[in-house]
């Protein structure tokens, strides 16, 4: 099951509104899906996403538009599952999540 829950737009202000618990996310150009990420091991989601909005992962992730977030107890096993159900659906891994 994808990440489900509201679409928040890519900016300061919504990243700086995210709560920082631990949990995956799914980053966006307009409607495609370009990241799926986990924020753990000290690092909450409101970090991850700052780190993606100041190009700590590249400059594929800043083309961000949107994202959604998702809290989970075990982001690494829910980051796995939701890459590999992207990758059934479309045979590839989210462009960004390939250049890792």
């Amino acid at each position: 099951m994808p990440i489900g829950g509201d679409l928040y737009e890519f900016n300061n202000r919504e990243i700086e509104d995210t709560t920082t618990d631990y949990g995956v996310y799914a980053l966006y150009d307009g409607d495609e899906v370009i990241y799926i990420g986990k924020a753990e091991s000290g690092q909450g989601l409101r970090e991850a996403l700052m780190d993606h909005k100041r190009g700590e992962f590249g400059p594929c992730t800043q083309e961000t538009t949107h994202f959604r977030r998702e809290l989970d107890p075990s982001p690494s096993l829910r980051e796995v599952e939701l890459i590999e159900e992207f990758i059934d659906d479309k045979g590839r891994p989210p462009r960004c999540n390939e250049r890792e």
